[in-house]
Formats: C-alpha cells, structure tokens, sequence
C-alpha cells in the first residue's frame, strides 16, 4: 500500500511538471517566433522573355529596359558635387505583431565594375516613422553617419533587361542591355530594434570616402513579373538637388514606364500577440 501511494505521488508530481514545462514552452514559442520578411520577388525564372537561359544553378531577374541600370545609391564623401544619392522604401508590421529588428539586407548591383572585389563596406540607414519626405515624420532608429554594414555575398541572380542577350558582357555595350550578377548586402542593427505594428520606412545609402573606390551602386529594383506593382512606391533622392525619382522612366524597346520598389529582407524575431 505504500509503493502504491509513492508511486500515485511520484506520478502526479511528474504530471505537474510535465505540463508546467509544456505551458513554458508555449509561451516562449509565442513570444519569439522567427522572422524573415522579404520585401517582394526578386527572381523572374531561369528564361527571359527573349529566350535567354540562365546558367545552371542561376536565375534571371527580368525588367524592361530604362534609361538607368537602377536606383543610385551611392555617396561620395570626397566628392561636393551632385555625387550622393538615397534610398528609400516602405514596410509594414502587422496589426497585434511587434518586430524585434536585428539585420536589414539589401540587394545591390555593381555596373561596369573596375575590380572583381565587391566594393560595398559602408552602409548607413535611418528608420522613419513616416515617409522621410514628410516634415511630419520623425527617425526612430538610426543615422546617416554610422556604418552598420556587415557582410556581402554575391546571390546567384542576374538583373537583366528584355533587351539583354547575352550574361558575358556586363555592359552589353549600353545599360540598356546590361547583365549584372546581384549582390545582397547584410546590415546589422546594434543593440537590435523593437518596433509596435505600424507603417515604417527606411532611407539608406551607400557611403565611399577615396575617388579610386568602385563606388558605381545601384538598388536593382524589383519586377513587376511575380509582385503587386499596385504598392511600388520606392524613390532615390538626390541629396544635393533634393531632386526625387519614383519612376525607371522606361523608353527602350518599347516598355512603359514602372515605379520603383526595392528587394530587401529583415530579419530577428517577432511577437504575435
């Protein structure tokens, strides 16, 4: 009789355990759950729509051509004159979701490059609550003056155009024929951020201090072919002029004109609450 009761005690103590540790564990899946947001569809598939095939193990991203390979992104230090250019789109944080914040990817081209060593080492990047445009808006995290770069690695993506015929030739001997293999561009937020659900955007640039650095960038933007062209309202910003362009401006080959948006990805955990 008394085995039996130890054993009945034993038993219900392990229970108790047991769905306490279940309960914690539910909690704490809850309360951090992985997030990777991706800001649209990059890729375009592995033909072009003028029948150029990507090499095995790579894909095309496709646009119609336009007067420039992409949206500047680039700031010349050394430079006074109208050499400094930024970027910037919009996210959205869902209603009753809160984002802890710790990288911000972005996607990168590099045309006509003069080295085959990727040339990005500073990226800098204020996060707005608010279109940064507006006086209204206010920065939240961030600044234009500290480099949260990372690491860059090369993607197995080619930006091309439906003018583009061949991947060998970068230039395609106009930028209107380019093929440029894109890079992703990891930034790493210190301290991390925490943001509520609410509607944000980033401005950003790509900062280079000697004229012999390859400072020729550019954010490919993203195809209509695979995303909603409807929400496409990045722009770059001439920061000497205060000049905006929202648009590719697209009069090659027929194409129509398409508004920016830019590929790019965060990263960390979120809260669903």
């Amino acid at each position: 009789m008394k085995n039996f009761l130890l054993i009945l005690i034993l038993s219900v103590i392990l229970t108790n355990c047991t769905n306490e540790g279940l309960q914690g564990l539910t909690r704490d899946n809850a309360a951090e759950i992985l997030l990777n947001y991706s800001n649209g569809k990059l890729s375009t598939g592995t033909v072009s729509s003028s029948g150029l095939v990507a090499p095995q193990g790579y894909e095309l991203s496709e646009i119609g051509a336009a007067y420039l390979e992409g949206m500047p992104c680039f700031y010349l230090t050394f430079n006074p004159d109208d050499s400094k250019f930024s970027v910037s789109d919009d996210f959205v944080i869902p209603q009753n979701e809160s984002w802890n914040i710790e990288n911000v990817s972005f996607y990168v081209i590099n045309p006509r490059p003069i080295s085959p060593n990727f040339p990005v080492k500073n990226v800098v990047m204020e996060i707005y609550d608010g279109n940064p445009e507006l006086a209204s808006s206010k920065v939240i995290s961030g600044d234009m003056g500290t480099n949260i770069f990372k690491t860059s690695t090369a993607t197995n993506i080619y930006r091309i155009t439906n003018l583009t015929t061949d991947l060998s030739d970068p230039q395609q001997s106009s930028p209107q024929k380019s093929s440029d293999l894109i890079y992703k561009v990891v930034t790493e937020i210190k301290n991390n951020l925490n943001l509520k659900s609410g509607h944000y955007w980033y401005k950003m640039t790509m900062k280079f201090d000697t004229s012999g650095e390859d400072y020729y960038c550019f954010i490919p933007r993203l195809p209509a072919k695979g995303n909603n062209e409807n929400s496409f309202n990045a722009y770059f910003k001439s920061i000497k002029s205060g000049t905006l362009a929202s648009s590719d401006g697209g009069v090659f080959g027929g194409t129509i004109p398409v508004n920016y948006e830019t590929p790019f990805d965060i990263t960390g955990t979120k809260t669903v609450n």
